[in-house]
């Protein structure tokens, strides 16, 4: 192992301990094995991670949760150990099999938590499925398009634009320096947070899709941004939840959209990336759990 990869975090458990007490389960959602860690019952909770993720981003909030909820981490479509269809990555395909996993685990119902790019699967499907969703958390959710400054719109142009890039770096060099460069940019601090079992399975996991179209290329997509207009027809209450030094929207941005949703609520996390959930997993489990219990 290199030595940028020894010099990371080592302080939290590992991913065993943080997950003592989940059940992993697979399900047939619409002909595609799905993955699911999950724990305690209750209202169903259902964590979307962020592209190119896993399961595991919610290893921190799954028990945690589970004193409440019915908390379910799915690899969605295409990621992971999750299976992928015909379809190619897109709005349409992620929704599809969202509810469609919903149909196999027996969900009626569920509050969605969604990361980056889970964010924004999260807020179409309560647009489209109004009647499955309960409460949406957009956690520094992707794909917003709304009147921002110039200078909001250049940081988050820098941040985006570097993730695509390490994202298709990977994809043309798969390497497991090239996982922990990409790991690197999820975080505000880095040597804290990345621990060498969490560069080892995303190495491993990404080992086995190699061969597999990558969803990375849908990084950047402009398909069904989240636009102002769009975002008025979220029916569903939703907490913007947000972090101070995001690297791709900005605090400005989520703070505009969030004007446009009808019912709208805000909270920030301090000193943290694009992973709240896994940098400050105890702020964030509280924040959720207070949030979804009103």
């Amino acid at each position: 192992m290199s030595t940028a990869i020894e010099a990371v975090a080592t302080q939290r458990p590992s991913l065993w301990v943080e997950l003592l007490g989940a059940e992993v389960r697979t399900y047939d959602a619409g002909g595609i094995p799905t993955r699911s860690i999950q724990a305690g019952s209750g209202h169903p909770v259902i964590m979307l991670h962020g592209v190119g993720g896993h399961a595991e981003a919610f290893a921190r909030n799954v028990v945690p949760l589970g004193k409440d909820f019915d908390a379910r981490a799915i690899d969605y479509y295409g990621h992971g150990l999750t299976g992928h269809g015909s379809l190619p990555f897109s709005k349409d395909a992620y929704v599809k099999h969202l509810i469609a996993f919903m149909d196999a685990a027996g969900i009626k119902k569920a509050h969605l938590i969604g990361e980056s790019l889970g964010g924004w699967i999260a807020m179409w499907t309560a647009i489209e499925h109004p009647d499955r969703v309960g409460k949406v958390i957009y956690t520094v959710g992707a794909h917003l398009n709304v009147p921002i400054d110039e200078e909001t719109r250049a940081k988050t142009k820098i941040g985006t634009d570097e993730l695509k890039r390490l994202s298709l770096q990977f994809v043309k060099e798969p390497t497991k320096a090239n996982v922990h460069a990409r790991l690197k940019w999820l975080f505000h601090k880095p040597e804290r947070d990345i621990t060498p079992e969490l560069i080892e399975l995303r190495w491993s996991l990404y080992q086995r899709s190699l061969n597999k179209p990558s969803p990375a290329a849908s990084i950047g997509d402009a398909t069904h941004e989240l636009t102002p207009e769009v975002l008025a027809r979220v029916g569903a209450p939703v907490l913007f939840l947000w972090t101070d030094h995001n690297p791709s929207q900005q605090v400005a941005t989520a703070k505009q959209a969030m004007t446009y949703v009808p019912n709208a609520e805000w909270a920030l996390i301090e000193d943290a990336g694009h992973w709240p959930q896994w940098e400050h997993p105890e702020t964030f489990n509280r924040i959720v759990s207070e949030y979804l219990n009103r």
